[in-house]
């Protein structure tokens, strides 16, 4: 199927999401990169990795209007070689996501919502969410996940935890909204908003 959409989000930014319906090998020639950068396809372990590597790609060949590669930091955030423009990547199910800014850090995350979240919420949930949260709202729990893993992206610091570091506001289950997510390590405090929309049984969340 291919590009779901591609929408502006700001003047200096834009958001796509892809269905992936084709094979690799079609991505493969869709992408039509050079045989360096196809190197870490050698790496994945199966078809559908495969596919979520080179739809990504794909889709940022679509956004952006030259020809882009993709390379990643010692803290594994991704860039665009030898370009200003900042990106961040997601994949999920059958869809990938890709974010792009003139300049600034983005971060987007998509989830394909799953019932067994709840069983795993101690490990993202501080005390203070677990005040607020119902652990029983699965739709809750998926957005706080996806806010925390973009503005994880967004920071572009491995060393945060999502559960000490990466503190969500309270805000309302909707399909589509706005969450206050506050970064706190070693006395600093950074705000990030995120902008969340919901498609099927899919969470995605980018910071704004």
């Amino acid at each position: 199927m291919g590009i779901s959409y591609i929408k502006s989000i700001s003047q200096h930014a834009s958001l796509g999401l892809w269905h992936i319906t084709e094979s690799w090998p079609t991505l493969k020639d869709m992408a039509d990169l050079p045989e360096s950068a196809l190197h870490p396809l050698d790496d994945k372990r199966n078809d559908k990795r495969k596919q979520e590597w080179l739809a990504c790609r794909v889709l940022l060949k679509e956004m952006l209007p030259a020809a882009a590669l993709i390379a990643y930091d010692t803290n594994r955030k991704p860039h665009i070689e030898g370009d200003k423009h900042q990106i961040s990547m997601s994949h999920s199910g059958d869809y990938v996501s890709v974010y792009i800014h003139d300049s600034e850090p983005v971060g987007v995350d998509l989830q394909l919502m799953k019932p067994s979240i709840s069983k795993g919420s101690d490990y993202f949930l501080n005390a203070l969410e677990q005040q607020w949260v119902n652990v029983d709202n699965n739709l809750l729990l998926h957005l706080i996940w996806c806010a925390k893993e973009a503005v994880f992206k967004y920071a572009g610091d491995a060393d945060l935890d999502l559960k000490k570091h990466i503190i969500t506001n309270p805000f309302a289950s909707n399909q589509n909204g706005k969450i206050q997510v506050s970064i706190l390590k070693e006395n600093t405090r950074n705000s990030v908003m995120v902008q969340f929309e919901t498609f099927n049984n899919y969470v995605l969340a980018w910071t704004i």
